[in-house]
C-alpha cells in the first residue's frame, strides 16, 4: 500500500528533543558586606539580564535560553508518536481509495486534504521516533478511531455514492479517534513538538467532523 511505502520512506527533519537547561547559580547572601570577596567554597554571585536580552557578564545561563528548549520528550509524548504513525497510514490508505472510488468530487477533495496534512505530520513523527530510538506501533494496533481490516475491504469494493457515505461515516469515525489521542497529549505531554501537533490535529479534527457530518446529513 502507498501508506506502508510512506512509512518507510520517511525522514522527518523536524526539530529533536531539546536539552534541559544548566540549574542556575546560588547568589551570594544579600547581607554579606559589598566588599567581601567570595570564597573559593562559595558559588559566585549571579548577575542579571539586560535590556537586551543578552545579559550582564556572569548571568545566569539559564536565564536566557529559550524556553522550548527545555522540555525532553516524556512517555505520553513517545507513545503519542507511536500511535499516531499507524493511526494517519491507515487514514492515507482510505484517501487513496478516494481518489478512485469516490463518486463526489467534494470526496476526492476533501481526501486530497486529509492526505497531505497526514504525509507531512507521519513524517515529522518518525523524524522524532528515530532520534529517540523508537518505532511506531504495528499498524493492526487497535486504536481509538481505528476501522477494522473488514471494513476497509468492504471499502475499498464500494464505488460511486455507496462509497462516499461509507467513506465519510468511516472517517469521521477515525477523526475522534485521532482527536482523542491528540487530547491526551496535550494534557500529558511534554515535549513542545508533538504537544503543538497534537493542538493541531485537536483543532483540525473538530472542524473537519463538523464539515463530514454536515455533508453526510445531505446524503440522508
Amino acid at each position: 500500500m502507498i501508506a506502508m511505502a510512506l512509512l518507510t520512506g520517511c525522514g522527518g527533519t523536524a526539530d529533536r528533543n531539546g536539552a534541559a537547561p544548566a540549574s542556575a547559580a546560588a547568589s551570594a547572601p544579600v547581607s554579606a558586606p559589598a566588599s567581601a570577596a567570595a570564597s573559593p567554597s562559595e558559588p559566585a554571585a549571579v548577575g542579571t539580564a539586560t535590556a537586551d536580552g543578552q545579559g550582564s557578564p556572569g548571568a545566569d545561563p539559564a536565564a536566557s535560553a529559550p524556553a522550548d528548549a527545555a522540555a525532553g520528550p516524556n512517555a505520553a509524548d513517545v507513545s503519542f508518536a507511536r500511535k499516531m504513525i499507524p493511526h494517519h497510514l491507515q487514514a492515507l490508505d482510505m484517501a487513496s481509495l478516494a481518489r478512485t472510488n469516490a463518486g463526489d468530487q467534494w470526496v476526492r477533495d476533501l481526501a486530497s486534504r486529509l492526505a497531505e496534512t497526514r504525509d507531512a505530520q507521519v513524517r515529522e513523527l518518525k523524524g522524532w521516533l528515530d532520534a529517540w530510538g523508537e518505532e511506531p506501533l504495528p499498524r493492526d494496533q487497535p486504536m481509538p478511531g481505528m476501522q477494522s481490516a473488514a471494513k476497509i475491504a468492504a471499502l475499498a469494493k464500494a464505488s460511486g455514492g455507496a462509497f462516499d457515505r461509507m467513506f465519510i461515516t468511516m472517517m469521521i469515525e477515525h477523526h475522534k479517534g485521532a482527536v482523542a489521542l491528540a487530547r491526551s497529549e496535550r494534557n500529558g505531554g511534554a515535549f513542545d513538538g508533538t504537544k503543538a501537533m497534537a493542538d493541531s490535529i485537536a483543532t483540525t479534527g473538530a472542524a473537519e467532523i463538523a464539515e463530514m457530518k454536515a455533508y453526510l446529513a445531505k446524503l440522508k
